[in-house]
């Protein structure tokens, strides 16, 4: 039954998730124009988001223990904060040199904003003992597919891409609104273990947590790559065209979103197990119609494929993490999203170096390794698997 309070509860959860989404559909779509802006090859493309994964790891080694010992909001605030003001610095970079300060800023701040959002959404299905992670997720794939078509639109309408990082700025601004009045959620666990100085900070070896870690790791390489090279293939390798890469990498999000709206009601009938499992092994055929299509259309059907199936994936993985260690749900999702971003930190640098060796076709044809990664990992997923 959602009362008033539970329903501001999710609705804030639900705008951190949203505006998360936004930035994620602008940026996908802003890396190809960015790259053609300061002559980037895919080589110094995947070093500068390699920067900004590292930059995030070492927020996160320290975010989640933060979130649990002080709260969610003033990890939330930091992290719109940072980020607004990363997105102005990177719309005034005019070189590679400037941009890399900027992306490091992005990265710190951004993980913060991703760990609160997270760990919002555990508090929430802690504190009302539900399962809300795919639904909160799905409102990050609405704002990812808002974010890729508008900035798509700006961009075909003739607002250069300084200007449309500007306008993500003040995006920006709206989410540190948002975390600064927002109605947050308490976990009855966190108002049982008090500031929650006596947190283990060995939450990785919760078994549960490990396999969570594990499973993580794999997804983001191939979100990872995706994230930084889907704008380029579509617009250069297969020449779509800006409008059509931002249509592109929109269906993509609106799979996901579809995908995630439908996953609560499949993982109640399937259990998590089996709806990893066919994930890992759709995704991976929907990789190999993107990467043998003809011409960008036919890449784009395939990208559907991809982001429906993969869209419980992440969600559920970090629900996982957070029920398995009550009382240190913070450092548990903060732990494993932080393999995550261990993974962005090879994932674009290895792809970029291989698309430079041979070309981008093949280095993320790789990712459909990844994707069966990702169904194998599933066959031995903790507990029943409900």
């Amino acid at each position: 039954m959602f009362t008033s309070a539970r329903r501001a509860h999710y609705l804030f959860a639900a705008a951190l998730f949203g505006v998360l989404g936004f930035h994620v559909g602008v940026w996908a779509v802003q890396l190809a124009p960015l790259a053609a802006g300061l002559g980037l090859d895919p080589a110094r493309l995947g070093a500068a988001v390699t920067v900004a994964a590292a930059a995030g790891l070492v927020t996160l080694f320290g975010g989640g223990m933060l979130a649990d010992r002080v709260g969610r909001r003033p990890v939330l605030v930091i992290g719109f904060a940072g980020t607004g003001a990363a997105f102005v610095l990177v719309a005034l970079a005019h070189g590679f040199a400037a941009l890399v300060p900027a992306v490091m800023l992005y990265g710190l701040a951004v993980s913060f904003v991703d760990l609160g959002a997270n760990t919002v959404g555990s508090a929430y299905e802690q504190a009302y003992d539900v399962t809300a992670m795919t639904g909160l997720h799905a409102w990050f794939s609405g704002g990812a597919l808002a974010g890729a078509l508008g900035s798509a639109a700006a961009l075909s309408a003739g607002v250069s891409y300084r200007g449309v990082y500007l306008g993500l700025a003040v995006v920006m601004v709206a989410g540190l609104l948002v975390a600064l009045f927002g109605a947050m959620p308490v976990p009855p666990s966190r108002a049982r273990a008090g500031t929650g100085h006596e947190a283990d900070p060995r939450v990785w070896r919760i078994p549960a947590v490990l396999f969570a870690i594990a499973l993580i790791s794999v997804t983001f390489f191939g979100d990872g790559a995706l994230e930084s090279f889907l704008s380029s293939y579509l617009q250069r390798t297969l020449a779509g065209g800006v409008l059509l890469s931002g249509f592109g990498i929109g269906s993509y999000q609106l799979a996901s979103l579809l995908g995630r709206l439908t996953a609560t009601a499949t993982l109640r009938r399937f259990g998590e197990r089996r709806v990893v499992l066919a994930a890992g092994l759709l995704a991976a055929a929907g990789l190999l119609a993107a990467v043998t299509a003809p011409d960008a259309a036919g890449a784009i059907g395939g990208l559907l494929l991809v982001g429906f199936a993969v869209a419980p994936v992440v969600p559920t993985t970090l629900s996982l993490a957070g029920r398995s260690a009550p009382g240190r749900s913070g450092q548990a999702v903060a732990t494993t999203t932080a393999a995550g971003y261990g993974a962005f930190i090879v994932s674009p640098l290895s792809i970029g170096l291989i698309a430079q060796a041979t070309n981008l076709r093949f280095a993320l044809a790789l990712l459909i390794l990844t994707s069966l990664g990702i169904a194998g990992l599933a066959t031995r997923w903790p507990g029943s698997g409900r």
